[in-house]
């Protein structure tokens, strides 16, 4: 069964030079740059009634948030060799039950701390 042969775009035959003023440049390029996509085909979605999904860039610079990504990366460490060791036939052993319920209650805390963070960033605390 062959491949289903791609749809070419109609060639835009048509060009419109606008000017616009900087502060209306600023919102175009921001929009755009938001929705991934160039101002010119932010332009043609508007133009065809399409809807544009803005992308907004969070930006959360906090060392102790760099902090809990840092120790869930060292949990997660500590959880694949465990699971290394069950998956080649290695023996469950207490003190494996105790190094997951700690990783367990370490994420439950880091989760709290995340939440926490992130209300007051969004001002809700």
């Amino acid at each position: 069964m062959s491949r289903k042969k791609k749809e070419i775009p109609p060639t835009k035959e048509h060009f419109v030079g606008v000017r616009i003023t900087d502060e209306m440049w600023n919102v175009l390029e921001k929009n755009a740059v938001l929705a991934g996509i160039s101002p010119s085909e932010y332009i043609r979605r508007l133009i065809l009634n399409q809807k544009i999904v803005l992308k907004p860039e969070l930006v959360f610079d906090s060392a102790e948030l760099l902090d809990v990504f840092r120790n869930l990366g060292k949990i997660g460490g500590n959880l694949n060799q465990i699971a290394r060791h069950l998956n080649e036939g290695g023996t469950f052993t207490k003190e494996m039950a105790i190094e997951i319920s700690e990783c367990i209650t370490q994420l439950h805390q880091m989760r709290d701390t995340v939440k926490e963070m992130a209300g007051e960033y969004r001002g809700d605390c």
